[in-house]
């Protein structure tokens, strides 16, 4: 009788990928209603973890639905960022807005080409922990040039405070549970 092994094949990051797809369009539409720079590099950025996502290494440690759960609803707030009040379209604010975008996104995309495969939305641990490019001198750098890229947002409408806020707390709960996987086997990040 022949055995033949089952192939395992992770379905999460093809869904994951499924998603960022969809964030993308949505980051495309709300570029062609705002204009907004920032939607436009926000919807490369999800293209470009669609990509890694589907092409992305097995999960040694998987997180929780909850941490799952999160680190979605991270991703996807920043979608959420409501646009310069009808009549107000102040330059200033618009370029500091610009200048933040782009000064995050590069800080993004540096980490993410860092990251290459081992890109994840949730928490897990993927191989050994980075150690190069940024990852040399910031624990968590994406979450760094997110938090760079949305800051330009409060500039644009003060509303977005709230939607920045939430966005903070949560980079903060994705990063506390990346570092806890590695520090299980004795690797603080």
């Amino acid at each position: 009788m022949l055995i033949t092994e089952a192939i395992k094949t992770d379905y999460k990051k093809y869904i994951g990928s499924l998603i960022m797809i969809n964030f993308a369009s949505i980051s495309i539409t709300r570029w062609a209603q705002s204009g907004e720079l920032f939607f436009l590099v926000l919807s490369f950025r999800d293209l470009i973890a669609s990509y890694f996502f589907a092409k992305r290494q097995n999960a040694e440690v998987k997180s929780t639905k909850t941490m799952a759960i999160i680190a979605y609803i991270s991703s996807g707030l920043p979608l959420l960022y409501f646009s310069a009040p009808f009549g107000l379209e102040i330059r200033l604010y618009r370029l500091i807005a610009d200048l933040l975008t782009i000064v995050g996104f590069l800080i993004v995309t540096w980490a993410t080409i860092d990251l290459g495969t081992k890109l994840g939305v949730s928490p897990a641990k993927r191989g050994t922990k980075q150690t190069k490019g940024l990852y040399r001198f910031i624990g968590h750098p994406m979450y760094l040039g997110y938090g760079i890229a949305q800051l330009g947002w409060i500039f644009i409408n003060k509303w977005n405070i709230y939607i920045y806020l939430t966005s903070l707390v949560l980079f903060l709960i994705r990063a506390k549970s990346e570092s806890n996987l590695f520090a299980k086997d004795g690797m603080s990040k």
